[in-house]
């Protein structure tokens, strides 16, 4: 069992993506956005982190960065739709921050469930 941060500020989005996670037996938690993500990240470590980019407070794009500047070893998912940003698609740009994987929304559940497995078979 791992433990499974959500951060979207979507109710609906959170409940279904946890429901999914947990559907497979790991604990989960959930933020509302970047800075309660961070919050949670630097006091319980997650294994594999699930993040929608735009959000207010702090943007998806924000937390990944730093994520990766303070926990290198992060696992991070974005499940966002595929917003461009200035002349960038925003997932794109996810992934050249450091983003691990992608999944576009709206979400194919079982992608989603085989992004978790294979970060998680990676930092095992």
């Amino acid at each position: 069992m791992a433990l499974i941060l959500i951060v979207d500020d979507n109710a609906d989005s959170r409940w279904v993506l946890s429901h999914l996670v947990r559907r497979d037996r790991h604990e989960v938690v959930e933020a509302r956005d970047g800075r309660e993500a961070l919050s949670i990240y630097r006091t319980r470590r997650p294994d594999v982190v699930l993040l929608d980019l735009f959000m207010p407070n702090e943007s998806g794009f924000d937390t990944i960065k730093a994520l990766k500047s303070e926990f290198p070893d992060s696992r991070i998912i974005v499940v966002s739709a595929g917003w461009r940003v200035g002349g960038d698609d925003g997932l794109r740009l996810a992934r050249e921050l450091g983003a691990d994987l992608t999944i576009r929304k709206p979400i194919d559940l079982e992608n989603v469930r085989q992004a978790v497995a294979a970060l998680l078979t990676i930092a095992a």
